[in-house]
């Protein structure tokens, strides 16, 4: 795991030494162990490196083919490079290491462009190509690992952080205001390729990209979850539930490969539980399973992860909730992250990764996307209705209402009426005359507690478009959640938050083969009856303890505000509100921000939020000082 820049001359001038040194000294926590750059005309390569895999320094890079045609910057792991390694031997190619980044290489030596359809793993890759002058570059299947792109007229800049862009000096640093808004008023960050930072976008996920020595790029997808859905006609559910268990199995396999200690982050659901449980089977005997977990008092999950525990013979580090100074620590994510955080929920995940990196852990398994790939939220019941209802299935809609209110005891017709309601609305709102009138009167934006702290002129900027599905149906949503929010949010804060601490986070549901898998099986196997995660619930059974493979609660990753930690985000919220700087922005609503901070009550989770969103605004915008200027004038110009 590691950190790669690139810096490209747009009209063939190399790249200033202070620019590329400063972008690789910006990408230092992503790779303590190693650096190196690489020059050529009018391209520089920088890199640090993690060394997980051939901890020697026949790992350094960017590393150069034997024949020097063919040099490569990676960032990620390809768990599959053992399996790759013998092929491309058979084929003729020899190896002077044990890393998989000169697997990679040679993949692309071996099978060009095409090498990525061969991966299984997280990577963002650049290679450059002497004879052409070319550098070809991808984006793993998922988007696990980033790749992020600025250019003007003269440069074109690569990197796996907005921070190390700006570094060079390069850019001019202002706010995005649209995706900002998007943040505040609808709740949305990572949902598209732009990012926070004006001009900083991503590469997309799944793709590829060719670039030409003046800068010139073409772009192509080679992966989408939009191409994958269920299988028609459908095979048995034995079939479906025992693939899913082999592919997962062989994904945590894969991914405990490593030539450092692995530990897993846990929490009483059954993502994480089975993921360390089957690591326990498959592990060689004797071997010492380390597990970090955060500890909320509210949502308290200990009697769940003891039994983990005690099956899987882990040992246990926790951090508690009344540890984590949410107003302390939030100015230190913020640098990390280098753009606005989603909740607190993210600090306390932050710290998850300093834990493990303070009891000598590099590499960490985690849960991260199964809730997207295999249907884990509560909104994913409401859209299994709307396709049941969609397709005409009215029995089976009754039916699956009637175990939902027999399981958390509602009423089964008050469902069947709210479910109902919902389809007619959805399929009024499909037709186009009426989303015209709707687009034309209803509100801009959602009127919330937070976007009222805010000048409505800056919520106007919120991309209203892009937050309305196109379909309903239980596998589009399936998909959206995978592909537009919220899963690359949450993909891009755990790898900021794990390499912060030069940790790499490992994500076995993130397999592309268990993804594909997933989107394939019917509806009624990912969330029906009032239970999420059918499929993965008939995986676990037998491999898990059995409270927790059949428990109905979900808790997510919550993390609770004390009352103490409450009124010091209230104490710093109410010191940076009376400066210069806060009522110069041009982006509050004042008068609501004086109300929230004189109303302000520790034991309303609305305040809370509301105030931690308000400061960390701030916060980050002052992170960009020099750059951020007054809303109101840049708006009005």
């Amino acid at each position: 795991m590691c950190g790669i820049v690139a810096i490209l001359g747009r009209r063939g001038q190399a790249a200033p030494a202070a620019s590329l040194d400063n972008a690789i000294a910006a990408l230092e926590h992503r790779g303590p162990d190693d650096s190196g750059e690489f020059r050529h005309n009018n391209l520089a390569f920088g890199f640090r490196r993690l060394a997980i895999i051939d901890l020697s320094a026949a790992g350094h890079q960017p590393m150069t083919s034997m024949d020097g045609a063919l040099t490569i910057i990676f960032n990620g792991e390809i768990y599959n490079y053992l399996e790759l390694r013998r092929e491309l031997q058979l084929l003729g190619q020899q190896f002077q290491t044990a890393s998989d980044t000169e697997v990679l290489l040679a993949a692309y030596r071996q099978w060009g462009a095409e090498c990525v359809h061969r991966l299984n793993g997280m990577w963002a890759f650049l290679i450059f190509d002497r004879a052409s002058g070319t550098i070809f570059g991808s984006r793993d299947r998922l988007g696990v690992k980033p790749l992020y792109l600025w250019e003007s007229d003269d440069w074109l800049v690569l990197a796996s952080e907005p921070n190390a862009i700006r570094a060079t000096g390069l850019c001019a640093v202002e706010p995005n205001w649209a995706r900002l808004a998007d943040s505040l008023a609808r709740d949305a960050l990572d949902h598209s390729e732009a990012t926070c930072i004006a001009g900083i976008s991503r590469l997309p996920a799944g793709s590829r990209v060719w670039i030409n020595p003046d800068g010139s790029r073409r772009v192509d997808r080679f992966w989408r979850a939009s191409d994958y859905s269920p299988d028609e006609p459908p095979r048995a559910d034995a079939d479906y539930v025992e693939r899913l268990g082999h592919l997962l199995s062989d994904s945590i396999r894969l991914r405990m490969r490593s030539d450092v200690p692995v530990g897993f982050t846990l929490s009483g659901g059954i993502d994480s539980t089975l993921l360390i449980c089957e690591a326990a089977r498959l592990a060689p005997a004797a071997t010492q399973l380390n597990a970090f977990s955060y500890q909320d008092d509210q949502f308290n999950e200990s009697h769940l992860i003891e039994l983990t525990l005690r099956q899987s013979g882990a040992r246990l580090v926790s951090i508690a909730n009344d540890n984590l100074d949410l107003s302390e620590l939030l100015p230190e994510v913020l640098r990390a992250h280098g753009e606005p955080l989603h909740s607190p929920a993210e600090i306390a995940n932050y710290e998850l990764f300093r834990l493990a990196r303070q009891h000598g852990v590099k590499v960490v398994i985690g849960g991260q996307g199964a809730d997207e790939v295999l249907c884990g939220y509560h909104s994913f019941q409401n859209d299994y209705w709307y396709s049941l209802a969609d397709d005409g299935h009215w029995n089976t809609l009754r039916a699956d209402i009637n175990r939902f209110a027999q399981l958390h005891g509602r009423s089964a017709n008050a469902l069947l009426l709210q479910s109902l309601r919902r389809f007619a609305q959805i399929r009024v709102g499909g037709i186009a005359g009426y989303r015209r009138v709707a687009n034309r009167f209803g509100p801009q934006y959602p009127q919330t507690a937070l976007s009222s702290l805010f000048n409505p002129d800056l919520m106007r900027r919120s991309t209203r478009s892009t937050m309305v599905p196109a379909d309903f149906r239980l596998t589009a949503q399936q998909q959206r959640a995978i592909a537009i929010e919220p899963l690359p949010l949450y993909l891009r804060t755990e790898d900021r938050s794990s390499m912060a601490h030069s940790v790499e986070a490992r994500l076995p549901f993130m397999d592309y083969r268990v993804v594909e898998h997933a989107l394939r099986i019917p509806g009624h196997l990912k969330y029906s009856g009032g239970l999420n995660k059918v499929a993965l619930r008939r995986v676990a059974a037998g491999r898990i303890p059995a409270e927790i493979s059949a428990r109905v609660q979900k808790f997510g990753f919550p993390v609770s505000a004390s009352q103490p930690i409450a009124y010091k985000l209230h104490t710093l919220g109410r010191e940076l509100i009376t400066s210069q700087e806060f009522r110069e922005r041009g982006i509050y609503a004042m008068q609501a921000v004086e109300n929230l901070i004189r109303d302000f009550h520790p034991n309303d989770p609305t305040h809370v939020s509301s105030v931690f969103h308000l400061i960390q605004t701030e916060l980050w915008l002052r992170s960009l000082r020099g750059n951020a200027g007054m809303f109101a004038a840049r708006s009005a110009a």
